[in-house]
């Protein structure tokens, strides 16, 4: 494509998908219902009704049932668990306009996290190593994917979560990129290293999750020292993490005296539950996986042309994990960035696989921690194969925008 063509094509693209995702905002029910093919998010109210305690009692809530006990979602009470960050934000809009008024205004809050979050991801990819043409691609995949629109479009601690994840991954990669102590133009020695600790630590104010980043930060302070031969890098990351937890940790041992456990997981989800090792238990939690990924609502019947696309979702994954593997064998050895990005990748895929052995909990949006690393390895060797053939970027872009877009598909069969 000429460059003004391609120009022309991420604005309508992101045009486009600005208006999806405000009309989302507007029509998406609140709580597990159906209006107009689309199915509201079923924990919404329990994360609405957070702000509400905020704003009415002007303190903390404390949980004292969990998500597994009879009646959870009528009582909508098992979200207190969570980090506080994201619903103090939320609490004055509340507070000013009304519950009504309010819960759109803190939906709105979500959207303007989601489109921060497609800006990072361009700087994300840049730091990666990829051109315009696919950054703006990659970004266009994840504007337009179902499950990011969807999550990012009502009252949930999941669209400040994946913002941070993405401004702490930029971080990591531009020091793996440029070296100890700073990323090229990103500042130097103990102005980084705080805005690092920051981060991490609004991170931890937001969702447990993002505790996957600590190991990833050390490994990539590690890979910075084995290359520099200084000890600057070490010291940037005990810095880095002891003002995150300065920040996050009164939180977190308030856990402690609250609920015996920094993450409180246990009270979220209930007790662990017994069996999970079992083959079919795995395979279940895989199909799961791939499925909410594709499609984040659960109004769906077991009709043959759902069964139909839902194995094309499964076929996707197996396609694009084996391109993956030889993209990534071509690479070896990996460069910082890549072994930041593969290293983040894979914590999180640990951490999703054993929260579905402890809780059986098998969504894909758990994934998104490592939302860069992700869009990164589905865009880079689709470019790469098709980079030598005529119309290869025109093709590439044409292939994942009907990847991110295919799971609509599924509202046309409700």
């Amino acid at each position: 494509m000429t460059p003004r063509a391609a120009t022309i094509l991420f604005a309508v693209v992101l045009g486009a998908t600005i208006v999806l995702r405000v009309w989302f905002v507007l029509a998406l029910p609140f709580g597990q219902t159906v209006a107009g093919r689309l199915e509201g998010l079923n924990d919404e109210p329990a994360h609405f009704y957070y702000v509400r305690y905020l704003v009415e009692h002007r303190a903390l809530p404390v949980q004292t049932r969990h998500v597994a006990e009879p009646g959870a979602f009528e009582r909508a009470d098992f979200e207190y668990y969570q980090p506080p960050l994201y619903y103090l934000l939320c609490a004055p809009l509340v507070a000013f306009a009304g519950e009504e008024t309010g819960l759109m205004l803190c939906r709105a809050l979500s959207l303007l996290c989601a489109l921060g979050s497609l800006v990072v991801l361009s700087r994300v990819l840049a730091l990666l190593g990829l051109g315009v043409p696919a950054r703006r691609a990659g970004v266009a995949f994840l504007a337009v994917l179902p499950v990011h629109a969807y999550f990012t479009s009502v009252v949930s601690n999941d669209s400040l979560c994946w913002l941070i994840a993405l401004l702490i991954t930029h971080e990591l990669l531009g020091r793996a990129r440029a070296g100890p102590p700073m990323a090229k133009g990103g500042g130097k020695g103990i102005t980084a290293d705080a805005r690092l600790g920051v981060l991490l630590g609004l991170g931890m104010l937001t969702k447990s999750a993002l505790a996957v980043f600590y190991p990833v930060a050390l490994l990539v302070c590690a890979v910075i020292e084995r290359r520099e031969g200084r000890r600057r890098a070490l010291a940037a990351a005990l810095i880095a993490i002891g003002l995150s937890l300065l920040l996050a940790g009164p939180w977190y041992a308030r856990n402690v005296t609250l609920y015996g456990s920094p993450f409180a997981l246990e009270v979220g989800f209930g007790p662990p539950e017994p069996g999970r090792w079992t083959l079919i238990a795995q395979a279940h939690a895989v199909a799961g996986t791939i499925r909410s990924f594709w499609f984040p609502m659960q109004h769906l019947d077991h009709t043959p042309a759902v069964t139909a696309l839902r194995a094309l979702g499964a076929i996707l994954v197996a396609f694009h994990a084996t391109a993956v593997l030889r993209f990534l064998a071509r690479r070896m050895p990996f460069d910082a960035p890549t072994i930041t990005a593969v290293a983040l990748l894979a914590v999180v895929i640990g951490g999703h696989v054993g929260l579905n052995l402890a809780w059986g909990e098998s969504e894909g949006r758990f994934l998104l921690p490592a939302l860069g690393p992700l869009v990164f390895l589905l865009v880079a060797p689709v470019f790469e194969f098709l980079a030598r053939r005529r119309s290869g970027e025109r093709l590439a872009w044409i292939y994942l925008l009907l990847l991110a877009a295919h799971p609509y598909l599924f509202l046309a069969l409700v």
